[in-house]
């Protein structure tokens, strides 16, 4: 457990021990006594010494006791003053020895005190009287002092407190004005970060409401764009087929006669993809009229031995180019597809155009196919 230190008294509290100290003493030193008795004797001056045997080498302090008198012309009161002298050290080396004896003093008598009159006493305690009443007094000023200097004391301290309070009151409200500045700052601050944000994100939306308008409309322009040009791909591709129709079947009636003429002209090269190939395949082809059907060879020298032999005659559905269903055939030049009854299909392509028309007057008359 720690110790309090004592508590520090004030200059006043001092004060007042002291004078209290001094009103003690002048009423023990203004009591009356008896001017009959003679003043009792002083004691006897005495010296305490240690025993020098043993060991024992401690310094022995040596002490002494002295009279002191008060008064000069009253010898009834005697304070005794007890004087310390430094212990001398003895060593031990030392032989030992007797002390010496020191004389006892003669006892002082004192001095005859003269005898007084009943007015001298009387005006003597009038005066001890008069002396003690000034000293109440005075004591009482120096209370009344006193208590006027712990009451400023007190009024001090509390303005002091007072101060301190509204010190640290001001410093209090203007933290407070500051925090209220800083918080109404900040709330403006946020405010406006967050209307600049909503403005951003409102300006950002009717951008892309703009931005997908404007693309819905880019859009229906280019499906519109692309559906007439669509339309007119169509109809050019139409008409190019119409035309292109029309030439073909101008050049087959002029090659029919030709081709009939001449029996070198039913034979020719071809190229055909069968449905169950994957692959085209490179044939001889010679065309027999009178039994309705077609040889297929190797190559001519190897005519003697036909690799298949097909029959045209009431089995040939239609003759169709690319854009009759074979689109397929649309990246292959002179190409034309031949589409059975019974659901298969033969795709073929011949040199050139005119292969291509010679190959379509045969199987047209072979088959009996109107082109």
């Amino acid at each position: 457990m720690a110790i309090s230190s004592p508590q520090r008294k004030r200059p006043s509290e001092i004060m007042l021990h002291i004078l209290t100290l001094r009103r003690k003493f002048r009423k023990n030193a203004h009591v009356d006594v008896d001017d009959n008795l003679p003043p009792p004797p002083p004691p006897k001056d005495t010296v305490h010494y240690r025993s020098l045997s043993g060991p024992d080498t401690t310094p022995t302090p040596i002490s002494t006791v002295a009279v002191e008198n008060f008064g000069k012309h009253d010898t009834s009161h005697y304070a005794v003053v007890e004087v310390s002298i430094q212990p001398q050290y003895i060593s031990s080396s030392l032989p030992q020895q007797t002390p010496p004896r020191v004389p006892a003093k003669r006892r002082v008598q004192g001095l005859p005190v003269p005898s007084l009159s009943p007015e001298e006493k009387a005006q003597r305690r009038r005066a001890a009287a008069r002396q003690r009443e000034l000293d109440e007094q005075a004591a009482l000023r120096e209370e009344q002092e006193r208590q006027l200097l712990r009451k400023a004391e007190k009024e001090e301290q509390e303005r002091r407190d007072r101060a301190d309070e509204a010190h640290r009151k001001a410093v209090l409200e203007e933290q407070l004005r500051q925090a209220a500045i800083r918080k109404a700052r900040e709330d403006e601050e946020a405010r406006y970060e967050e209307e600049n944000r909503v403005a951003n994100l409102r300006a950002r939306k009717q951008a892309d409401k703009e931005r997908r308008i404007q693309y819905t409309k880019d859009l229906e322009r280019w499906r519109a764009e692309q559906i007439q040009r669509v339309e007119s791909q169509e109809s050019e591709k139409e008409e190019s087929r119409r035309r292109s129709g029309e030439e073909r079947r101008a050049r087959i009636e002029k090659m029919t006669g030709e081709v009939f003429r001449d029996d070198g002209a039913l034979c020719g090269w071809v190229t055909i993809q069968w449905p169950e190939s994957v692959t085209w395949k490179r044939r001889y082809y010679k065309f027999e009229p009178d039994q309705g059907r077609v040889s297929l060879f190797r190559n001519p020298l190897e005519m003697t031995r036909a690799l298949d032999v097909v029959g045209l005659d009431a089995r040939v559905e239609s003759i169709n180019e690319w854009y009759e269903g074979f689109e397929e055939l649309e990246a292959i030049p002179h190409s034309f597809a031949l589409k059975f009854i019974d659901g298969q299909s033969w795709l073929l392509y011949a040199d050139n155009a005119e292969d291509k028309d010679k190959l379509l007057v045969l199987l047209s008359e072979v088959a009996g196919v109107i082109i």
